[in-house]
């Protein structure tokens, strides 16, 4: 069957609806990223959310096919018995993301506006930390983040750590090494390793180059 329980296809069309908006609110609220970026990262058209989100029609539901690219994206299934818990909070602790809208520097935003918009696969992200410090990627600068990249060994890159006990997911950077996940500060005491399991450990994109905005 498809993501749907089959009590959920039986639901009134208006409860389904009302099911869609409050998991995607959910998602929003607890990644911080824009309705339109979260189609982004689920490989869909930003329109296909936001015009959802917009209309006030009753009958208009998300496809299951919608539905799916969310869930993957996110890993916050819907409408089924879970068998594991719901994340509900997102921790960035090393970086956030970036809302282009924010900044004054217009050359700079137009760069990063023209590399996002040549691919639904690109998110940006500002540095919050000096985690990657070593590797170039310094507290403030714009990393970008190419979530179909295939990671190498030596990459930056960023991953996501689940407590699906808690029902938590913390957004994190770092350098992969085969199969650990390090930091590179430049000062201080290296944090611990994570490693790579695709369950609780799971690399999301790579930073496929960073921009330094002025202070």
């Amino acid at each position: 069957m498809n993501t749907m329980t089959a009590a959920a296809l039986f639901v009134p069309m208006k409860d389904l609806r009302e099911q869609q908006l409050a998991w995607l609110d959910n998602i929003v609220a607890a990644s911080g990223l824009e309705l339109s970026n979260v189609a982004r990262r689920a490989k869909l058209d930003p329109s296909t959310l936001t015009r959802f989100h917009q209309r006030n029609d009753s009958g208009h539901t998300l496809t299951a096919k919608t539905v799916k690219k969310i869930e993957d994206a996110f890993g916050v299934p819907a409408y089924e018995v879970r068998r594991r818990p719901t994340l509900t909070a997102f921790q960035e602790p090393d970086a956030e993301p970036y809302r282009l809208e924010h900044d004054a520097q217009e050359l700079m935003i137009q760069a990063l506006r023209a590399v996002v918009a040549k691919t639904n696969s690109v998110d940006l992200w500002l540095m919050k930390s000096q985690v990657l410090s070593a590797a170039g990627y310094r507290q403030g600068d714009v990393v970008i983040v190419d979530r179909d990249a295939t990671p190498r060994a030596g990459d930056a890159v960023c991953a996501q750590i689940y407590d699906w006990r808690r029902g938590t997911a913390e957004t994190i950077f770092r350098i992969y090494r085969t199969p650990y996940l390090l930091t590179a500060a430049s000062q201080g005491e290296p944090g611990l390793p994570e490693i790579v399991d695709d369950e609780n450990v799971v690399i999301k994109g790579v930073v496929m180059g960073g921009a330094r905005l002025r202070a």
